[in-house]
C-alpha cells in the first residue's frame, strides 16, 4: 500500500514501513500559535477530556500535555515523520514501537565518511554495522539498550534503540531513522526490520521504479525491496 505521503510533491525521503505501523500527525500536534490549526486542535482535546472520566480528568490533561512537548521536542530536533508500531513477538505477546525520521543539513563529506561518522558520534552505539543499499549506496546501523529512570508511576525499564544514517546523493543532509521500544526481548527482530527498511529509503521518487517493479521489468534487483522487509516477527 501506498501511503498519501509519498505522492506529496514537497517530500523530500521516501521510504516503505511494514504492516503495522501508524503515522502520528507530529505537525498537527505542535501547530503554529494563533494558527487555525492550532484551535482545531484545542477543540479536539477539549473533547477528549470531555469525554475522560471525571475523576481522571487531570490525568489525561497531563499525558495530552505530554503529547505535545514530545511532539514539539521530536520537531525541533528536525524529525519530519514518526509512526506507532504494534507487532507480535515469538511468544505471542504484542511488542509496540515508535518509529522517527530526522533529516538533517550537513557539511559536504563523501557518503561514505558520512556514515560511518554519524553513527560513530551517537553515545553508548553497540553492534555497528556498515550496510550497501540499492546502487551502492553507505549506510552505517547501530542499536543498543538503554535504561530509562523511574519516573512518577512508572518503574525503570530498559528501552532498545534502533538507529540509521544514510546520507543523501548531495552530501549535504543525513537522514536518521530510529526505532525505539520497551519490547528488548524483540530486539533482534528490530533489528532485520530496519535494515529491511534501509533498503527501501530514496532521496528521489520511487513511484515511477516500484510501478515498474510490480510489472516485473526492472533488471536492478528493485523489485525484491518489499519481500526484505518482515511485516511481523513470528
Amino acid at each position: 500500500m501506498i501511503d498519501d505521503t509519498a505522492k506529496d510533491p514537497s517530500s523530500k525521503i521516501w521510504y516503505a514501513l511494514p504492516a503495522g505501523f501508524f503515522a502520528t500527525p507530529i505537525d498537527a500536534l505542535d501547530p503554529e500559535p494563533g494558527s487555525e490549526r492550532e484551535s482545531q486542535l484545542e477543540q479536539a482535546l477539549a473533547l477528549v477530556l470531555d469525554l475522560a472520566p471525571e475523576d481522571q480528568r487531570d490525568r489525561y490533561a497531563g499525558a495530552l500535555r505530554d503529547v505535545r512537548f514530545m511532539a514539539a521536542q521530536m520537531r525541533s530536533e528536525g524529525v519530519i515523520a514518526c509512526s506507532l508500531g504494534m507487532h507480535y513477538a515469538d511468544d505471542g505477546s504484542s511488542a509496540s514501537s515508535v518509529f522517527t525520521v530526522a533529516l538533517r543539513d550537513i557539511e559536504w563529506a563523501p557518503a561514505k565518511i558520512t556514515a560511518v561518522r554519524a553513527v560513530s558520534l551517537r553515545e553508548c552505539a553497540e553492534n555497528v554495522g556498515l550496510l550497501t543499499l540499492p546502487g551502492g549506496r553507505p549506510a552505517s546501523i547501530s542499536d543498543t539498550l538503554i535504561t530509562m529512570p523511574a519516573l512518577e508511576g512508572v518503574p525503570s525499564q530498559d528501552l532498545y534503540q534502533c538507529n540509521l544514517y544514510i546520507p543523501a546523493p548531495s552530501g549535504t543532509q543525513l537522514g536518521v531513522l530510529t526505532l525505539s521500544s520497551t519490547a528488548v526481548g524483540s530486539r533482534k527482530h528490530y533489528r532485520d526490520m530496519m535494515e529491511g527498511i534501509a533498503h527501501t529509503v530514496s532521496f528521489h521518487d520511487p513511484l515511477p521504479e516500484i510501478e515498474r517493479a510490480a510489472r516485473g521489468d526492472t533488471a536492478d534487483g528493485t523489485g525484491g525491496i518489499g519481500n526484505d522487509i518482515a511485516s511481523d516477527f513470528g
